[in-house]
Parts: structure tokens; C-alpha cells; sequence
């Protein structure tokens, strides 16, 4: 398949641009995670450069600050759990009538936040306006990185990181070799790390690998009250350890819903990347360009587009973007396999019943879901909190499941997720949370 150069001007602009006047206005959208990589539902997410814009991360994890000025944005998140202060942020470059996706936020408590500074520069000492700098732990644990943009004089600041966990920088721009350091954090300071960046070559690199995919349609939003907001997080990833970058902006599915795409790979260490591009067709449709992926780093991407329904089949491709790019043949890989889903429609639970003193849980039927996941919590689910007890290992069939795990406490309030799942589990649907009393 060859989709060489089929770009829309914003994937240009990305790529070379900085960040705009302010003459305009965009949106941002992404996940709010925990250290872990849990989505972290309820936190507060917001940009004040003279305009203070805010929103809160929702049942999934994921937030879209509307409105916001169409230039280089550091953007905070933030969640008190009553006992500890957790912050984060991330830069997100916005241009004027677009949306920024995939900025994910990594909440890390406030006592251990870390943080690197620098210059960047090529070889000779020129230094380097707009070079991106971007940070992965090395331990995995987060698939997508924190990233910050040079300014004028190729100096950056890159807040946000966890204290004690190694990272792996990288430092890329345009028509350079990207410079790479290992580095390891100190909470309550910030280390100088300077990069040189080198002549680079133009290796035609490999197709992403092993691409995979989980559409995933989440409950629509019952309420934006603060109190409401605080529902569930940790959902998706105690259901799939992938489940990383996310934004849903409430549509998609007769009820509203929202329908989400997650597609996963190996990664690619290279100092010749300069990110991925993303290819999406909907049933026999002709291939689009949908994004460009700048982070050189990234093992997954999230489709949120607001036009993404349930019931429609969509495949996707992924090709790897070298640092020459677009500028020569070789500038972009050949595309990986194809990958294709249906979304599921919603998950809409009944009321729970007690026959002869038995827990039994009641959903009506998903269309083309065939098995269906329980997940019982005896805590309002918050950050860090997990199921209690699931049928994860032997999920049910029909429209009913009566609860045979672990005992449950008699008069104690119990919460409970239903996810509904297809045959080959690339698409899951979840409920709102549920809650009754055991008798």
C-alpha cells in the first residue's frame, strides 16, 4: 500500500511550524494518567497564559480544553484525593481552528515532581528554535511521553517528571540526527541536559510492526459537577494493561456515547524518527490522512475523531516518518499491516436483582458483543483504586450473570462496571457505574 504524501497542510505545520500568534483559537485533547497508566477520572486539567481555560478529565480518563489560544501551551493537570496534591503537565503546540491530540498528562505527587533544562543545538553551536524534546520512562509504564518545545534561543524546560524513574529524552527536529540522553530525575530539582544534534542520513525505516487495535465506546457523560465527575478512572487499564492515550468529546452512538480507537505497536528506537503518520478508511472508503504523530518515542496512538460511529467497520495503517520528511523517497516507511474494527454500540445496565438472596446483575443485549466482563469494586473508584472481583477468567453470556466470587458484606454499597466484549475482543463496550447494596 502506498499513501506516500497524501497530507492535509496541518500535518505540514506540525511538522516545521511554531507555535501561532495567538490570532486564533484551538482545541486540546488527551489522558490524564497515573503513574501506572491508569486513566484518572475527575482531575483538573487546564491552561492560564492570561485566559484561564479548564475542564475536567471524564468517566474514561479523558479531557478537551476547548477555546484555547492557537500557540505553544504548557497545559497542567491536577487531582487531590484528600490526602496528597497530584500534579502534572504537558506542552501542546495548537493551531488555529484544529485540534491538538494525544497530549496525555502523567499525575505524579506534588513532593516528587522532577524536571529537566537545557539547549539544544546542531553541530557548529547554531541553536535550534522549535526542537522537541520528548521524555518515556524507560520502565514502560507509560507508552507516550512528555514532551516541550525549544524556544528562540534553543533552550527548553521540561517539567512534569517523576523523581527516581529513569527516562529516556530524546531531542528531534526537521532535517537533523536526534540526540538521545538516559536520565534519571532527582525530585525537587531540575538537571541541566544539553543536546547536539547531527547531520542526519535518510534510512528508509522499517513498518511499525505488529499494529493492534481496541475500540472502545465508554458511557456518555451524566453530569459535569465536580462531585459527578468523580466516578471511575483506572477502568480501561484494569480491563486492558495497553490502554494508554484516550480523548472522547461526547457523541458517536445513538445515546451520545463516545467511540475511541486505540491503535498499539512496537516501538522503533531510532535517532532517524521523527514520529508516525496515521491512515484511517472507513468500510471501502479511500485511505485518509488523519494525523501525524511528532513524538518520536510513541508506541500507541488514540483515534478520537468526533465522526466515528459504532457498527461501521474502520481500518488503519501506520507509517514511520524519518527526520528527512517529507522532503525525500525515503522520508516515509512502507505502511504497516492493516488492522480493521467495528465499534460496539452501548452498554446500558438494568437494575440489579436479588432472587433468593443472590447478587444478579441485568444489561440488555450489544449487538455482535458475545461475552460480557463484570467488575465489582467495594470503593467509590478513585486513583489507585481496583476491582474487587470480576469474571474476568469466565465472563458471561445473555443478559444476566448472578455473582459467585468473592464474598460480599451484607448491607455494604458495592459499584459495578459491565463491559461487553465481540468475538475477538478488538472491540469493547462500558457501562456507566452501577451501584447496589448486598443483601
Amino acid at each position: 500500500m502506498k499513501l506516500k504524501y497524501i497530507l492535509f497542510g496541518l500535518l505540514i505545520a506540525t511538522i516545521f511550524g511554531c507555535g501561532g500568534s495567538g490570532a486564533g483559537v484551538g482545541s486540546i485533547a488527551g489522558l490524564v494518567l497515573d503513574l501506572q497508566g491508569n486513566p484518572v477520572r475527575g482531575a483538573r486539567v487546564f491552561v492560564d497564559n492570561g485566559t484561564l481555560r479548564e475542564t475536567q478529565s471524564n468517566s474514561a480518563g479523558s479531557y478537551n480544553l476547548q477555546g484555547v489560544t492557537a500557540e505553544d501551551l504548557l497545559v497542567h493537570a491536577e487531582y487531590d484525593n484528600g490526602t496528597t496534591l497530584f500534579v502534572g503537565q504537558n506542552t501542546a503546540r495548537v493551531f488555529d481552528q484544529a485540534q491538538t491530540n494525544s497530549l496525555n498528562i502523567v499525575l505524579i505527587p506534588q513532593n516528587q515532581i522532577g524536571g529537566f533544562t537545557g539547549t539544544v543545538s546542531g553541530t557548529g553551536g547554531t541553536r535550534i528554535q522549535g526542537a522537541r524534546i520528548s521524555a518515556k520512562p524507560t520502565n514502560n509504564s507509560q507508552l507516550s511521553s512528555v514532551q516541550t518545545i525549544a524556544d528562540d534561543n534553543g533552550h527548553y524546560t521540561l517539567g512534569g517528571l517523576a523523581g527516581g524513574v529513569t527516562y529516556q529524552i530524546q531531542a528531534s527536529f526537521p532535517g537533523w540526527e536526534s540526540s538521545e540522553a538516559i536520565k534519571t530525575p532527582s525530585a525537587g530539582s531540575t538537571q541541566t541536559v544539553n543536546f547536539t544534534l547531527g547531520p542526519n542520513g535518510d534510512p528508509l525505516l522499517p513498518a511499525p510492526a505488529n499494529l493492534g487495535l481496541t475500540a472502545w465506546t465508554s458511557p456518555a457523560e451524566q453530569t459535569r459537577s465536580i462531585d459527578g465527575q468523580k466516578t471511575y478512572q483506572a477502568i480501561k487499564k484494569i480491563i486492558d494493561k495497553r490502554y494508554r492515550p484516550s480523548v472522547a468529546k461526547g457523541r458517536s452512538t445513538s445515546q451520545g456515547s463516545p467511540v475511541e480507537v486505540q491503535l498499539y505497536w512496537d516501538k522503533f528506537d531510532s535517532l532517524e524518527i521523527l514520529g508516525y503518520g496515521i491512515w484511517r478508511k472507513r468500510s471501502s472508503d479511500a485511505w485518509q490522512s488523519v494525523d501525524f504523530l511528532r513524538d518520536p518515542l510513541a508506541e500507541t496512538y488514540m483515534d478520537s475523531d468526533i465522526n466515528l460511529r459504532d457498527g461501521v467497520l474502520y481500518s488503519y495503517s501506520v507509517a514511520a516518518m524519518n527526520t528527512n520528511y517529507p522532503n525525500t523517497n525515503n522520508s516515509q516507511s512502507d505502511f504497516s499491516s492493516t488492522v480493521s474494527v467495528t465499534p460496539l454500540a452501548d452498554m446500558n445496565i438494568l437494575p440489579v436483582t436479588f432472587p433468593s438472596g443472590q447478587v444478579t446483575f441485568n444489561w440488555q443485549a450489544v449487538t455482535n458483543a458475545t461475552s460480557y466482563t463484570i467488575y465489582v469494586f467495594d470503593q467509590y473508584p478513585g486513583l489507585g483504586v481496583l476491582s474487587y472481583a470480576n469474571n474476568f477468567n469466565n465472563p458471561a453470556t445473555g443478559t444476566s450473570w448472578t455473582y459467585n466470587l468473592a464474598p460480599l458484606s451484607s448491607g455494604h454499597q458495592y459499584y459495578y462496571l459491565i463491559m461487553g466484549s465481540n468475538s475477538d475482543d478488538s472491540a469493547r463496550t462500558l457501562s456507566v457505574i452501577g451501584t447496589f447494596t448486598a443483601p
